[in-house]
């Protein structure tokens, strides 16, 4: 069910920060690090991802006409420039600061609602779009995606039956990726070179295989927009319960750190597991993280061992989506989010 998403965060960003800024006031040394060591990650280039437009019936995928209004009128105030998910694989886009507007699904209110608002702060917007609900009840049809293309959205893949590449076979996810490949060429004549995962659910072997089809993948977990995560890039979900100014400003001005992974890296976690390890190549002090599932937040107790952080969850996930949000306040906020699925 595409319906099926649980709330992005376990609190408003603006609330977690607060908990950042205390905790890092409280530690006995200073951090005068300066993480970024290429021009691109000195400066914000962060995606943001919106689903619904004014069906407030879906409040954990709807964004209002009013929120959407606030946001683009705020990102505009503080001199973002607006580029295309295309746009982020060319280094020369990346040297001021951006912010990327993707929409996930192609649901009607798209169309009806939310693109003729982009439009009115003339602000470029990449569509990723699943093939099979097409001219679908509450979806856009072919017309209406060839005129959407031709006032210049970026049109991308999303796979053919929006399911979970997590739990999907090698061949499942080739057709997936063909079908889909195949009918966006013959009905609006281009070839997408980017795909989102849907759910932003993915394995280490369905981006193997995404790698032969496409020039970069993208999640929906929160983080600092980073090649280093070439085909599973982070992106903000902003929706009606968590879609403030003060988150906006926040994952905005969000920042990378030059390197972090957690482990197990592969984003499928099987075995289910409580305990993870956060590497940091400038290093772990001074780093939280907020973790949650379904079930809502998990307490965790965590532990520097040889310059890495051992995270250890007070009880075991439950299954579906598990999310690690790790953030560092020191000249700026960064930040890495990591997204597991659980079977």
């Amino acid at each position: 069910m595409i319906e099926q998403y649980d709330s992005e965060l376990s609190m408003p960003s603006s609330r977690l920060f607060s908990c950042l800024l205390i905790i890092v006031g409280l530690l006995p040394f200073s951090f005068n690090l300066s993480y970024a060591t290429s021009l691109e990650d000195t400066i914000p280039n962060n995606i943001i991802m919106y689903h619904r437009f004014g069906e407030t019936k879906y409040p954990s995928t709807n964004i209002t006409e009013e929120q959407l209004d606030s946001h683009l009128n705020f990102l505009i105030e503080q001199n973002y420039h607006f580029i295309q998910a295309g746009d982020l694989l060319d280094p020369n886009q990346l040297n001021k600061k951006t912010i990327t507007v993707t929409i996930d699904d192609a649901y009607l209110s798209f169309y009806e609602v939310g693109l003729p608002i982009f439009e009115k702060y003339q602000v470029p917007v990449t569509l990723f779009l699943n093939t099979e609900n097409v001219g679908g009840f509450n979806y856009m049809s072919w017309d209406q995606l060839r005129d959407a293309l031709n006032r210049g959205v970026e049109i991308q893949n999303h796979s053919h039956t929006h399911s979970s590449f997590a739990t999907l076979d090698d061949e499942t996810i080739i057709s997936e990726i063909e079908t889909s490949q195949s009918l966006i060429l013959a009905n609006l004549n281009i070839t997408p070179n980017l795909f989102a995962f849907p759910f932003g659910e993915s394995s280490d072997a369905a981006q193997k295989i995404i790698e032969t089809y496409f020039d970069a993948a993208f999640g929906q977990h929160s983080g600092a927009f980073s090649m280093n995560y070439r085909y599973y890039i982070p992106r903000y979900p902003l929706n009606e319960n968590y879609g403030s100014i003060d988150r906006l400003r926040d994952i905005s001005k969000s920042l990378p750190f030059q390197s972090a992974q957690l482990q197990p890296s592969n984003p499928t976690l099987n075995p289910p597991s409580t305990r993870f390890v956060l590497d940091i190549e400038e290093g772990v002090n001074g780093v939280n993280c907020f973790i949650s599932d379904f079930q809502g937040s998990i307490e965790k107790q965590m532990t520097v061992l040889e310059n890495k952080l051992l995270i250890e969850l007070s009880r075991m996930p439950v299954s579906g989506r598990l999310r690690f949000n790790c953030t560092k306040v020191d000249n700026g906020i960064f930040w890495y989010g990591h997204q597991y699925f659980l079977n």
